[in-house]
This record gives C-alpha cells, structure tokens and sequence, in this order.
C-alpha cells in the first residue's frame, strides 16, 4: 500500500517516471523486489551493482534512493552513480539532501573517489542539492534523454 500510494502521487502530479525506482511502477512487485535483490547481490551489465534504499519517515514513504557502484565511466557519464527522488508532497524539506548526503556516504565506504549524479536542466531543486552537496558542472547533453537536456555533476568524495 504505501509503494503504491507513493506512486499514485508521482502520477496525480503528471509525473510518470518515478526517479530512482527502477521500474517500480511498470513491474510486479514481487518481480521488482526479485530484481533489487539481484541487482544489489550479482548487478547486471547496464546498471553494475546497485542498492535501492527506500526512505521513510515515520508512516510515509517519503522518497527512493539509487546508488549504483562498479559502472564502467561511460555508464557512469551517461547515468550518473546516484539518483532519488522525493514525493511531490514532500519536497522543500531537505530529504533529497538528507538522501544525497546518505549515498555519499556509502559511495565512500564502496570506495569511490567521486560520484556523478546527473538532473534535467529545468530541475532547478535537484540542481542545487547536487551543487550544495559539493557538485561541479562538468557536462550538458541530451544523448540519454533523447532530447531533453541535462546536466552532469562530478562530486569529490
């Protein structure tokens, strides 16, 4: 209930790519706990290794977080090392920094000596938690997203 309440938000707000969810709402659940599972254990050959993080507050799920390891460079350009996203009715609130800053963390305990995270040009939030958390624009391109544009930050971790 609380996966699909968080999804059903995400679409009352015309939003139908969920960040960070890796399929969430186009997989059976069982499906993608199965695929998570994996992905944290074996990886797979587009994604590396990845660990998903679901973040709660005390009844809500509030957001996801991606954090995918053991990218080749090119992956990792085009991708980025971390994604999340946080329910439309909670954002403003600092959790996406909360969450970056959580995913920093565990970069580092990987043993990553920096990370990419990339947004679309026009998310101006996502943007400047990337840039408060220490990012430096290093790229804009639309090669992913099939014309719409974004923007690429490399952190030093």
């Amino acid at each position: 209930m609380l996966l699909r309440d968080y999804v059903q938000e995400h679409y009352d707000h015309g939003e139908l790519d969920i960040g960070a969810s890796m399929g969430l709402s186009a997989s059976d659940y069982s499906e993608w706990v199965e695929k998570i599972q994996s992905n944290a254990t074996i990886g797979n050959a587009e994604w590396g290794k990845s660990l998903l993080y679901l973040c709660f507050d005390e009844t809500r799920l509030i957001g996801l977080l991606s954090i995918r390891y053991e990218l080749s460079k090119e992956q990792s350009e085009t991708y980025g090392d971390i994604g999340y996203g946080v329910r439309p009715s909670e954002r403003k609130k600092g959790y996406a920094t909360a969450m970056l800053r959580h995913a920093l963390s565990v970069c580092k305990e990987k043993g990553m000596n920096q990370v990419i995270l990339g947004c679309y040009q026009d998310n101006l939030a996502s943007a400047t938690t990337i840039k408060r958390s220490g990012g430096v624009l290093f790229s804009e391109s639309d090669r992913y997203t099939k014309g719409r544009m974004s923007q690429y930050y490399v952190i030093s971790l």
